[in-house]
């Protein structure tokens, strides 16, 4: 049963995109602009007094009373000490985009991987990443494997373009769109691969993930080319294309997809989240006491008494806990965990340990731990390399 057939998200594609978006961008701007005028008095309002506030708060900084660090540069791992955390802490996903990309350098024979997430708040949090070492690297980039969590702002009316491609692109492919768990992974979680849109070979983007929340479900169209397996799907059609075309310009090339008056702030940062979630992956699966048995003593006790998530909740590959800690508290359980074995390989891509002894005490079932950032809805990210 696909969303569209049982109702869910039919109202939603009706309103937000009625008629084709090309060739009338700027009426669309004007439309969505008229719509918040009286809202984004309000915020100018707010944000002039937020701002006469962050100025005065800067001239007390030389007392050591306050301390503002905006990371310009993506990072693996933990932001340095006194990083600003992204705000507000928690927003609602709008569109969620996960697939390939055209290659930044020339020289590269292999797409990148590009993974962006938009919320109701304007932000969008995204992160690239080259296909093998000696990739073009982003000049915000961690480096050149992996660009980091990145975010930039868009403005009310931004957000409303990128939500009604994505709703329009949903609804020319209805008879292939799944439903799936708001909170669960749309390419790590379960999903059908006999239902996808088929592209074209020498088609960009060739593969990927678009999904759109609504309550308690999700709305996921999945796509490939034949190469990926899809040959007894039928073709996309030239509309279909069209519209995929125009979701994947907006959500891996924003800053020229989008007019200037559709972002509130165009500038690339890092994403800073406020918390981490501390994962503890293993297989035969173990109760939280004898998961944390696992631990150096200092990382058990540190985390014994936070919030604990069954990574089988979480829709997160592996079998095991997360355990959430804000960032100076996942200092804390980083330095206990310094005596383990760093995963090989891995140190590019994000924090993770792998323990000298198996869970069950037999080879080839190693237990892993990793520390990873919780994104604004509440997710639990997942860093590792892909592709």
């Amino acid at each position: 049963m696909t969303l569209y057939d049982d109702g869910l998200l039919a109202a939603q594609f009706a309103a937000l995109a009625p008629e084709p978006l090309e060739g009338r961008w700027d009426d669309v701007l004007r439309e969505a602009a008229a719509a918040t005028a009286v809202s984004q008095g309000r915020r100018r309002y707010h944000v002039a007094f937020v701002a006469a506030v962050l100025v005065a708060a800067i001239g007390t900084a030389a007392y050591g009373t306050v301390r503002v660090l905006i990371l310009d540069q993506g990072f693996i791992g933990l932001p340095p000490v006194g990083a600003t955390p992204s705000t507000p802490e928690s927003s609602d996903l709008v569109v969620e985009w996960f697939g390939f990309a055209e290659p930044l350098s020339a020289q590269q024979n292999r797409r990148d991987m590009v993974r962006a997430w938009v919320y109701a708040d304007g932000r969008i949090i995204w992160d690239r990443r080259p296909h093998y070492l000696g990739g073009s690297r982003i000049p915000e980039g961690a480096n050149e494997l992996n660009s980091g969590y990145l975010e930039q702002r868009l403005a009310p009316e931004g957000v409303e373009l990128v939500r009604a491609a994505a709703a329009r692109l949903l609804a020319q492919s209805r008879a292939l769109v799944e439903e799936i768990p708001a909170g669960e992974d749309p390419w790590w979680g379960s999903h059908d691969s006999r239902v996808a849109l088929v592209v074209p070979d020498d088609y960009v983007p060739e593969w990927g993930v678009l999904a759109v929340p609504d309550g308690d479900r999700s709305a996921r169209l999945l796509w490939g080319n034949y190469d990926a397996g899809f040959e007894s799907m039928s073709a996309a059609t030239p509309e279909q294309l069209s519209a995929l075309r125009r979701v994947y310009a907006l959500l891996t090339d924003p800053a020229s997809a989008l007019p200037s008056s559709a972002w509130s702030v165009q500038k690339v940062r890092a994403y800073v989240p406020s918390h981490y979630a501390v994962c503890i992956y293993t297989s035969p699966p173990k109760d939280a006491a004898e998961l944390l048995s696992l631990l150096p003593g200092r990382a058990a006790e540190l985390l014994r008494d936070k919030p604990r998530t069954p990574t089988a909740d979480l829709a997160t590959p592996g079998v095991g806990d997360c355990y959430e800690v804000e960032t100076e508290g996942a200092r804390e359980v980083t330095d206990a965990l310094s005596g383990l074995v760093r995963e090989e390989g891995w140190g590019t891509h994000w924090l993770r340990w792998r323990l000298d002894e198996a869970a069950d005490g037999t080879p080839g079932n190693p237990t892993d731990i990793s520390i990873e950032p919780y994104f604004p809805d509440g997710r639990i990210a997942t860093s590792g390399p892909f592709g």
